[in-house]
């Protein structure tokens, strides 16, 4: 049971986590005192812990309590979260805390990125503040003009130009990866797959769902691909 020495904590608290969970007080209180002999912490914490993973304000009610209680309960935020309940007290996919991450900056862009033409092209998209979609259309751009340039194959949309470029059969392609089929084959099925789920989405719509690191990785993966395509053997006679 939770200690009557913060009784006046129990009213409001209790009855807002009744009102979220739907469940009845009577209940949580032997909930609460189960879990908190399972855990070995206080039943205040418990409550605490509680109310704040259902999304309940805590701070005012943190503010009444103890030092060491305060304590026992900071620490138990401190560590990995647990599942988290949602409204009607099933168990919902934990949330991961947010990881921090080293700024990018110019000097991040250019160890990464060692296409020129790349570089220069998506740097300051990716060093801008917003609407980084537009280093997704530019790169995805720029892989359709280099396997033009590449194979000689002029006025042909990209899902086209991926197959007559990188066919499949390397007996066949005018850019040949890799005399291995599997792997020829397989670098086809990449570039067909970024033209039909990156490069005509940004070429016919805007989009903000994506992030720097988001563009910053999908440039790194072009880069790749660019570099496999400068190191491909021309075959322009199967033109």
């Amino acid at each position: 049971m939770i200690p009557m020495s913060h009784s006046r904590l129990q009213p409001a608290l209790l009855q807002k986590l009744s009102e979220k969970l739907h469940k009845p007080k009577q209940r949580l209180r032997e909930q609460i005192s189960r879990r908190a002999s399972k855990h070995g912490i206080s039943s205040v914490a418990v409550l605490m812990l509680w109310a704040n993973d259902v999304g309940i304000g805590i701070a005012r009610y943190l503010n009444k309590l103890p030092q060491e209680t305060r304590a026992e309960i900071r620490a138990a935020l401190s560590t990995t979260p647990p599942a988290r309940t949602t409204a009607r007290g099933r168990k919902a996919t934990p949330v991961a805390r947010q990881r921090t991450h080293d700024p990018i900056t110019g000097a991040t862009i250019d160890s990464l990125l060692q296409d020129s033409q790349l570089r220069a092209r998506c740097k300051d998209l990716l060093l801008a503040n917003k609407h980084f979609d537009r280093a997704y259309r530019e790169a995805t751009t720029l892989l359709d003009s280099r396997l033009k340039a590449k194979s000689g194959i002029k006025n042909m949309n990209p899902a086209a130009l991926v197959g007559k470029a990188l066919n499949p059969d390397p007996q066949k392609a005018v850019l040949v990866v890799s005399q291995e089929k599997d792997e020829q084959e397989g670098f086809h099925a990449v570039c067909k797959g970024i033209m039909l789920v990156f490069r005509n989405p940004a070429h016919h719509s805007i989009s903000d769902k994506f992030a720097r690191e988001d563009a910053l990785k999908f440039c790194g993966f072009i880069d790749t691909l660019l570099g496999a395509i400068d190191q491909a053997q021309v075959h322009a006679e199967r033109i």
